[in-house]
């Protein structure tokens, strides 16, 4: 008898509920030469969802979660649909239409796969095939192998199975090397294959309840009231520590929140607006800044890349009031509120003075009464449901009533008044609803472009942002049907669990289910979207200026300046290399590139190029030198605010590194305005350019 069993135990390591789900999964796939597969067809529940999510917290050394919560379904949907992949489905077909010569060969080259990975300790999962399949019956069902026994004598392969219709026992399924005959309980069986896993290192883990953990929570000394109307964190502090790299910053300095263009700002407490404006070439667009004395405190809130400002310098606003409307200026990319929290005298390593994290102040902010225009609105009914598309939320139940705020699609909203009443509303043509928003603004949705929150691939708190153009597809792959094109700036809500896609963003060959702002559901290629603060994998191409180019936020010739790159610079290029190459030398074209010295942008393609080696470097033009009046810090971004990267002492020469000299020459000496240069010691950074004179 030959043996082998690897670690997976299946009544251990297998969920210890039944494979029987009343939700099925709203996925058709169209077929390129026609015809469709209903994903509900191919496999029996969530059978193949529920194997590769075992393996998953099996690799990971944790148990399985013992009851099906809401984010644990949506993972094991997440899962099912990895699982039918457009290889295992053009696999689970060819199986069923060979002959059974061919069926036979192709169990033993199964077989002799799974024999390799079980003799080295690895769990497989295999897809059974089924024979005489009948109208409204799957064609096949998954489970995982976890060890074998080989009878030489009889020439019999017993395989240990967990399998999800079976919870918390060990099923066998025994194979004649014979006849290739496949015996498992009363199942009439076709064949069999090894699917190909991959492996999600971060599964939902079911979290003890807040009381429990409740000692360890420090209680912040204040509270911030919710700035917009949309639930969901873009990207929290600290994150993403490479993409601030280059900017001297330890990760991402505050709290991006999704708002998307024109969506309301409010004020997180009661203060007095210090600031107001659209400083040129400021990381943070046009903002604002509100000083404020919170519990003996003085703090500061800072409210970026807006399109609107709706306060002045000296107003005084009081907590919730609209101070201007959200939108893309500045270093950004997707339309979003970015909130800055200073807090006098304190401190947060590697970080500017008083900088610290928002996320304590205000994840469990109060709620706020609804502007006095709009009500009296009925009590909470504990029921609640998603905005379809971008949606105006309004103060009375009609299209004439004004318009409070514009609300993303994909929002949560809580639904007020009965409970049952509001139910048969959802979805209906003509109804209107009283909901609050995550800020506790309350007013009227359109019923019709709102829907249940119980379905199989609800809308996540995720947001994502195509790197370029990308195709929003029919299915997860190439070939299935083009449903739209999408740019860098369209937001796409993730459907399902956030924290799988999470693990296939800049992935080749992964693929991430995603809805518009206009409703419209598809997928999108891991590897060519991005999440707020995120940046593109590098592409293995480099490039080199032609001449001295700007590094740019945006991929146009009007937004800010982030760096200046000279002919010797290696640019590294980044998301996919083929649509990269293409661009090279085209007029009106952009590289997303990141510079040697961290710092991740656009440069123009046509002013850029492939080289074998590295030029020599190029001398300044006109050879523009300034000089320092005082000592002065060299800046990451030209911001008084800004970490400081160098410095030049008093006398201190100061060579520019500008593209355009006369426009460097003419900030000389300027309030307001900064230059780009690099000091004796070959560092770079921006100099305020009020404390330079001429060289």
């Amino acid at each position: 008898m030959v043996q082998a069993q690897t670690g997976f135990l299946p009544h251990t390591h297998g969920f210890p509920f039944n494979n029987v789900f009343e939700q099925r999964m709203p996925l058709r796939y169209d077929l390129p030469l026609g015809g469709s597969i209903d994903l509900n067809a191919v496999s029996d529940g969530l059978s193949g969802g529920m194997c590769f999510a075992a393996l998953d917290y099996f690799k990971a050394g944790l148990r399985p979660p013992v009851a099906a919560d809401e984010r644990l379904m949506a993972y094991l949907r997440g899962r099912q649909v990895d699982c039918l992949s457009v290889g295992t489905l053009l696999k689970m077909m060819a199986g069923l239409l060979a002959e059974p010569g061919k069926r036979r060969a192709q169990v033993r080259r199964e077989l002799a796969r799974l024999r390799r990975r079980l003799e080295v300790d690895q769990p497989v999962v295999l897809a059974l095939l089924y024979t005489d399949v009948r109208e409204a019956q799957p064609v096949g069902h998954f489970v995982v192998a976890a060890g074998y026994a080989l009878d030489e004598s009889q020439r019999r392969l017993s395989l240990t199975l967990y399998d999800p219709n079976h919870p918390g026992a060990t099923q066998r399924l025994s194979i004649s090397l014979a006849t290739g005959e496949l015996e498992y309980g009363g199942a009439a069986l076709a064949g069999l294959f090894v699917v190909a896993y991959k492996r999600n290192r971060k599964p939902p883990v079911q979290a003890w309840p807040e009381a429990v953990l409740a000692f360890e929570a420090e209680v912040p000394a204040f509270r911030l009231r919710w700035p917009v109307d949309s639930r969901r964190v873009n990207q929290f502090f600290a994150e993403n520590p490479e993409s601030y790299k280059g900017f001297g910053l330890p990760g991402h300095e505050g709290l991006d929140l999704y708002a998307p263009d024109g969506a309301n700002i409010y004020a997180a407490a009661e203060g007095e607006v210090y600031q107001a404006g659209f400083p040129k070439n400021h990381p943070y667009g046009r903002h604002v800044r509100i000083r404020h004395q919170i519990a003996g405190k003085v703090v500061h809130t800072v409210y970026s890349h807006l399109s609107e400002i709706l306060v002045g310098e000296g107003q005084q606003v009081t907590a919730g009031a609209l101070i201007g409307k959200a939108d893309n200026t500045g270093n950004s990319r997707g339309s979003h509120l970015h909130l800055t929290l200073k807090i006098e005298g304190a401190q947060t390593k590697g970080y500017p003075a008083g900088i610290v994290d928002p996320w304590p102040y205000l994840k469990d902010s109060p709620a706020v009464e609804p502007e006095p225009a709009v009500g009296p609105l009925p009590p909470p009914s504990g029921v609640e449901a998603f905005t379809t598309i971008e949606l105006n939320l309004r103060a009375g139940p009609n299209t004439e009533s004004r318009v409070i705020a514009g609300l993303p699609a994909g929002e949560r909203l809580q639904l007020l008044g009965m409970a049952d009443e509001v139910q048969t509303k959802i979805g209906q043509q003509g109804q209107w609803l009283p909901v609050l928003t995550a800020s506790g603004q309350g007013g009227y949705a359109a019923a019709w472009f709102l829907q249940d929150t119980g379905q199989a691939f609800p809308p996540s708190d995720l947001v994502i942002y195509p790197n370029d153009l990308v195709n929003l597809r029919g299915g997860p792959g190439t070939a299935f049907a083009l449903l739209a094109a999408l740019t860098l700036n369209d937001a796409l809500t993730v459907l399902g669990d956030a924290d799988l896609a999470k693990a296939k963003l800049g992935k080749e060959n992964e693929w991430i289910q995603v809805q518009t702002a206009k409703g419209q559901r598809g997928f999108v290629a891991a590897w060519l979207v991005h999440a707020t603060g995120q940046n593109p994998p590098e592409s293995g191409l480099m490039v080199y200026p032609i001449e001295w180019v700007n590094v740019r936020a945006r991929p146009t010739t009007h937004d800010n300046v982030l760096a200046v790159a000279t002919n010797a610079d290696a640019l590294t290029v980044l998301g996919d290399a083929a649509a990269a190459q293409a661009k090279l030398g085209q007029a009106d074209q952009w590289l997303n590139v990141r510079t040697p010295g961290g710092i991740s942008g656009y440069v123009a393609a046509w002013l850029v190029r492939v080289l074998a080696a590295p030029p020599p470097p190029q001398p300044a033009p006109a050879g523009l030198k300034v000089i320092a009046i005082a000592d002065l810090n060299l800046r990451a971004q030209p911001s008084v605010n800004s970490p400081r990267i160098s410095g030049v002492f008093t006398n201190e020469p100061l060579t520019v590194i500008e593209p355009d000299l006369a426009a460097a020459r003419q900030k000389i000496g300027k309030q307001d305005q900064w230059i780009y240069g690099e000091n004796s010691k070959g560092e770079r950074g921006w100099a305020a350019a009020w404390f330079l004179k001429a060289g």
